[in-house]
């Protein structure tokens, strides 16, 4: 595991406590089709009790504009 940046949120609402991952996928994979590669992912944890979190949600997705995908378009 690499090293996380742990911190205590004093601003939070929530009592539930929140760990940002980034996946990374081909410069073909459209937004869309990752959102539901996550989906797909989360939805193998169904029922496993060994594996609890609240909830997960898709809130950035950064492009590259190395890719053969117009950067402008």
């Amino acid at each position: 595991m690499s090293n996380v940046y742990e911190f205590f949120d004093e601003n939070t609402k929530s009592y539930d406590n929140i760990l940002s991952v980034d996946f990374s996928f081909p410069s073909n994979v459209k937004l869309e089709d990752a959102v539901k590669q996550i989906d797909a992912l989360v939805s193998l944890a169904d029922n496993r009790d060994d594996i609890e979190f609240s909830e997960h949600s898709a809130s950035i997705y950064a492009k590259t504009t190395l890719s053969d995908e117009s950067f402008y378009t």
